[in-house]
């Protein structure tokens, strides 16, 4: 029986210590320090169990030996419960079913020493038991579940145009792009990634009008459906990141970033179009390592002279000879406790530059650069963003676009 309660006592020492200072929420500590007190009252169990075994000098020796052992048993099945409600396997399930076991095999052990007839008021500590576990579990819920899971984060986002410039020769269209991102709610956001790209899009007018294979198309190229313009594939302008991956957002704070793109006023360019992606996480309810931002990793060779092409990018992220970087780390949750219940999971962010290829809807020998970001179990894995395997991390993707047309830029230069 002692052997027990040291066990527990060791495990929800460093459950509990860790939680109480580090858990990334007000009420995950609040559990840490739940446990603590757990923790002294198995201690003081531990002590008591001796006398209890012994002499029985101690008027109350034998109730702090039961105390203990509910305690394991409550933390163990609130440890338990947690566990199945995430459904994910980790070997500590087999420490919460040995915990359980061992206070029902302790309980048994207790019940036969008729320690209950020692009780002064047996149904009240029965009561109290059953209370504290309510309000543990309750607790629990609270802080593990209920709070992050309702506060919103709120972040607004947007791109827009500054007032163009021609240069002095009137060949070249200098068009100012305003990148901002914005936490105006209450909750911390850890940058997964960004994207940013400025593309020119050539079109004729056609008095006849499009037809429906047109408008296929330019639903399919994520483009406009406008009747008259026979839009032809686009032009890559100018690309970026707003902010390096693992970057983080404080409630109140901002990104904002301002490029200059130069567009030729004759090089057939009917339409410009601003695209921005930013993907993120809660912080409320994970982080990401510490070494998210230092794992750039990209598919050329940077010491060579022609930038050789050395690595393929996963099936799913592009095609063979597509260029890329990449950031990928572990993620970790927002507490100790949970970090014990569930699997292990890699965030991961993809920066891809795809080669022309027959069918795509750029020009030849252009790009057209875009972003794809995962949760899973394997950092090199795809994992299908469903709206389940999004929620334990609050991880979202927003994108906006601005447009143009020529003639609106020129006008605006023009004033």
């Amino acid at each position: 029986m002692a052997l027990g309660l040291l066990a527990s006592v060791t495990t929800f020492f460093k459950v509990g210590s860790e939680d109480a200072f580090r858990a990334l929420t007000w009420g995950g500590r609040l559990v840490g320090v739940t446990f603590m007190v757990a923790v002294l009252v198995e201690t003081l169990a531990t002590l008591a169990l001796i006398d209890y075994w012994g002499q029985r000098r101690l008027r109350y020796s034998g109730e702090t030996v039961l105390l203990g052992v509910f305690a394991v048993m409550i933390t163990n099945l609130m440890c338990f419960i947690v566990q199945v409600e995430g459904g994910d396997y980790t070997h500590w399930v087999w420490l919460w079913i040995g915990f359980l076991l061992w206070s029902a095999w302790a309980l048994w052990i207790l019940n036969s020493q008729k320690i209950w007839r020692r009780l002064p008021h047996p149904k009240r500590f029965a009561i109290g038991v059953v209370a504290s576990t309510a309000v543990g579990a309750a607790s629990l819920a609270y802080s593990q579940m209920y709070v992050p899971y309702s506060t919103p984060a709120v972040i607004p986002f947007s791109v827009s145009f500054g007032r163009p410039t021609l240069d002095s020769k009137n060949k070249v269209i200098h068009v100012p792009a305003h990148l901002v991102l914005r936490n105006t709610g209450s909750v911390r956001i850890h940058v997964v990634g960004t994207l940013w790209k400025v593309r020119g899009i050539p079109g004729t007018f056609t008095k006849q009008g499009t037809g429906f294979g047109t408008w296929k198309d330019n639903m399919w190229a994520d483009r406009p459906i406008l009747r008259h313009d026979n839009l032809a594939p686009s032009r890559l302008l100018a690309a970026g990141e707003i902010v390096n991956g693992g970057a983080w957002l404080d409630p109140g704070d901002d990104f904002s970033k301002d490029v200059t793109v130069k567009v030729p006023t004759n090089s057939g360019i009917e339409r410009v179009e601003i695209v921005s992606l930013l993907s993120y996480i809660r912080a409320d309810r994970c982080k990401l390592s510490n070494d998210y931002k230092h794992s750039f990793l990209y598919s050329w060779d940077g010491n060579s002279k022609d930038k050789r092409h050395i690595w393929d990018a996963p099936k799913w992220v592009g095609e063979p000879g597509d260029e890329f970087f990449r950031y990928a780390s572990r993620i970790y949750r927002s507490s100790q406790l949970l970090e014990m219940t569930r699997a292990s999971d890699y965030a991961s962010a993809w920066w891809v530059l795809p080669k022309w290829r027959e069918g795509d809807y750029w020009a030849e020998g252009d790009t057209d650069p875009y972003m794809k970001v995962s949760i899973s179990r394997d950092p090199e894995a795809e994992q299908l963003l469903s709206d389940s395997q999004q929620e334990p991390y609050g991880m979202k993707t927003l994108d906006v676009v601005a447009g143009q047309t020529m003639g609106q830029l020129l006008k605006a230069a023009n004033k």
